[in-house]
């Protein structure tokens, strides 16, 4: 006897008849007649795109019963699950059904922008499409890992840079990225040699040789031959981007709009654990209290 109630087959037989019979007592006894699910024309189609769209190719039409029967069979459980109220507290279901809300709200709002739309929002938040400081400058470098005393080495180069005849690139260490630097970015410098030194590079006089600075990989002095400001860039140069955020802050505010509106229709009441501190909600224009 207790081998035969081990039987997963058995024990699947008694969970389905527990169920039917808690199905029984919420939705009738089986003799009532049945709940009509209906499968539209439109969903049959929408069925047959998804498989298109998926598998390359039109299901046969034993296929098309099979997603049918598919539909049913959620259909089904979808209802009695429901009945049963294995829906209730299930954290899951919440979220999930919050996202389709959110996920409903968002399509609504989904509208291309205008030109005017565009400009005024470039115009409200100038700081998110500024092109960055540039900086042109060469370096003579000194390798951390050569051999001697680094400090008298850069005393040495720093005399000779000071020479109106001297050739730059007889002096110092080869460098990965080179002696030459042309319109680099603020970031791009930080990058590559930190950022105590791109703050050198961009605030150093231009003209004439500056340094040593620290990096990483040793000392550098450097001749930065120029430097532009950042600027905003205009509508044409950054059409997408404004077009990407305007569209992100769209769905936000319209998000935040459609919950304002359900949410004045409740009264929400919170009850604080024992001993705790009131907890205040946010008063909601029309709540009812």
């Amino acid at each position: 006897m207790l081998r035969l109630l081990r039987e997963p087959l058995l024990q699947f037989m008694l969970l389905g008849a527990v169920l039917f019979a808690l199905a029984t007592l919420v939705t009738g006894a089986p003799e009532d007649a049945p709940s009509k699910i209906v499968v539209t024309a439109a969903q049959i189609d929408n069925m047959a795109l998804t498989f298109a769209k998926v598998w390359q190719r039109n299901p046969s039409p034993d296929e098309l019963r099979g997603l049918i029967e598919d539909y049913v069979r959620d259909e089904v459980y979808y209802r009695e699950g429901k009945a049963l109220g294995i829906d209730t507290d299930d954290i899951v279901i919440r979220r999930r059904i919050r996202q389709k809300m959110e996920f409903f709200a968002e399509d609504a709002a989904a509208i291309e922008p205008t030109d005017d739309d565009l400009r005024s929002y470039l115009a409200a938040h100038p700081q998110n499409f500024r092109t960055e400081p540039k900086a042109t400058f060469r370096q003579v470098f000194l390798s951390a890992s050569r051999e001697g005393s680094l400090d008298v080495d850069a005393t040495n180069v720093g005399l000779k840079l000071a020479k109106p005849d001297i050739d730059p690139e007889t002096l110092g260490d080869g460098f990965l990225l080179g002696t030459e630097f042309d319109g680099r970015d603020r970031s791009e410098v930080a990058t590559d040699f930190g950022e105590r030194f791109a703050e050198k590079i961009f605030s150093v006089p231009l003209g004439g040789w500056q340094g040593p600075f620290v990096s990483p990989y040793g000392l550098h002095f450097v001749f930065v031959l120029e430097r532009a400001e950042a600027a905003t860039r205009p509508l044409g140069e950054v059409r997408d981007a404004v077009a990407r955020e305007w569209a992100n802050a769209r769905r936000i505010e319209k998000l935040e709009q459609f919950y304002q509106t359900l949410r004045t229709r409740y009264e929400v009441v919170v009850d604080p654990p024992a001993g705790a501190p009131a907890i205040a909600t946010a008063e909601k224009p029309g709540a009812t209290r």
